[in-house]
């Protein structure tokens, strides 16, 4: 047995290795946690030398800038001081600069970065067959499409660096060829498509290469130092304000509407109906939705629901499929989900009908960096009230919503998120076990609806991945309703 005076250094070295378990949610957590004991005064010394411990061990850049997230994300009083983190780093990079920089202020990352590279890549080198199979796999396909078009726009071999920097990795760190992880799952499921998002030790390795393709680039092509910074944020791991928006409960309203609409003969409108009543809550409606089914009644089933202001002469196209338009909102320079996004008009958002016209109510935010710890929320889609709905709103993020407030700083609406028998497995093109709903301020959507001349409208959208046997590929299937309100 441990004496318990001993055993925080084992428990916290313990908690610290879950920041490489596969799983990005269950990284977010720990993160969280780390981030919590750094705050208090209590546990901050034991923590920041174990954090100090575990940094000055990584061997990759991406490894660097998780720990530097973590510790941008901290309390100023809990941070350590910039001298003693900065000698515990010795994988530099761009991104972990511009953390450093968010952390401490302007001018205070410490360089080195352009010496973390491979130098030239051999004229005729040649990723392989791992390399060509596996490099939209392990990372987000858009770390490919930047290299490619950075390679386009330069006739630089960015994607031919990339390659050479991530083999001269592997043989340094001896990391292992590794395909899909089919033991975190059911195999017969994820051969007939039902597969999860894991990260794997090879991630770390093509991250890193990415970042030390900039680096490169930058210091020996010529790459504007600007220009890498902003591909560098494709692979930030948290931002603040999201990173403390904790999963709620599943909401009380919902009860076994979702579950009905999967039943033979399901009424539509009798249920929207009955959903959007049941919705109501505080003042508030409920304009927009994404949630699972429960998976007693169907294994892989979600429900989604958009609300529209259309023109009194609106008719709906056959087969139309109406959705939220995306709005973008940059966080390069505060690493913060805090503020205004980015304007839209309805003359750029609205759709046309057989006769008339639609637009949502809600616009589906995108932050730049989104924080990939946190992935699986934004691949639903969080919204937000559109900003011909209520204009000038301000976000702010709290412990159990995402909140738009007006420029009086009244709560507009109240975006939610929450997790339903949660599992990293989800069928293809569909997203894991996690649901979302915007509600909007009640009073508020009907003068934007006086003042645009519109009225309101719901879209419903219900997909089910079945099987006929129990083996063999899932099939999807759709059913879409309109409906005035």
């Amino acid at each position: 047995m441990v004496p318990l005076a001993n055993s925080a250094p084992i428990a916290l070295s313990f908690l610290f290795q879950r920041l490489k378990w596969p799983v990005p949610l269950s990284r977010w957590r720990t993160a969280k946690e780390i981030r919590n004991l750094l705050n208090e005064p209590g546990t901050r010394s034991s923590t920041t030398d174990a954090l100090l411990d575990y940094l000055d061990q990584c061997k990759t850049e991406s490894e660097v800038c998780e720990i530097l997230t973590i510790v941008f994300l901290t309390s100023p009083v809990g941070r350590p001081t910039r001298t003693t983190l900065a000698s515990r780093i010795h994988c530099p990079s761009i991104l972990a600069d511009i953390i450093l920089e968010r952390i401490y202020g302007l001018g205070r990352g410490i360089g080195g970065w352009r010496w973390a590279h491979s130098g030239p890549a051999p004229a005729d080198f040649e990723g392989g067959r791992y390399f060509e199979e596996h490099k939209t796999a392990h990372v987000p396909p858009i770390l490919m499409s930047n290299l490619r078009k950075l390679e386009r726009a330069s006739r630089y071999p960015f994607l031919r660096h990339w390659a050479y920097e991530w083999k001269t990795l592997c043989d340094k760190l001896g990391t292992r060829y590794t395909g899909y992880p089919h033991y975190f799952d059911d195999v017969l499921e994820s051969r007939a498509g039902i597969m999860g998002q894991y990260w794997q030790r090879m991630r770390e390795v093509f991250l890193s290469a990415y970042l030390r393709t900039l680096a490169y680039a930058v210091s020996e092509w010529r790459l504007p130092h600007r220009v890498a910074e902003d591909y560098c944020l494709e692979i930030v791991h948290g931002v603040a304000g999201l990173f403390d928006v904790e999963p709620v409960a599943r909401p009380l309203w919902l009860s076994d509407i979702p579950e009905r609409f999967c039943g033979p003969g399901a009424d539509f409108t009798l249920l929207v109906r009955e959903l959007v009543h049941a919705a109501r809550q505080e003042g508030m409606r409920l304009v927009s939705l994404d949630t699972p089914v429960a998976s007693s009644v169907q294994r892989f089933a979600k429900l989604t629901l958009s609300a529209h202001l259309v023109t009194p002469d609106y008719v709906l196209p056959d087969d139309a499929y109406l959705y939220e338009k995306i709005l973008f909102i940059f966080l390069g320079d505060t690493f913060d989900l805090d503020g205004s996004p980015e304007e839209i008009t309805i003359q750029e958002a609205k759709t046309e009908g057989k006769a008339g016209d639609e637009v949502a109510v809600c616009s589906c935010l995108f932050a730049i960096p989104f924080g990939h710890w946190q992935g699986d929320y934004h691949a639903l889609g969080l919204t937000i009230p559109a900003p011909y709905t209520i204009p000038n709103i301000v976000i702010r993020c709290t412990h159990e919503s995402i909140d738009s407030t007006t420029s009086g700083g009244k709560v507009s609406a109240r975006t939610l998120i929450w997790n339903d028998n949660w599992v990293p497995a989800h069928p293809k093109g569909g997203s894991t076990r996690c649901g979302t709903a915007t509600m909007i301020d009640q009073e508020l959507l009907a003068e934007a609806m006086e003042l645009l001349g519109r009225k309101l409208a719901f879209f419903i959208q219900l997909r089910i991945w079945n099987r006929e046997k129990e083996y063999g590929d899932y099939s999807e299937s759709k059913r879409t309703f309109f409906l005035l309100d």
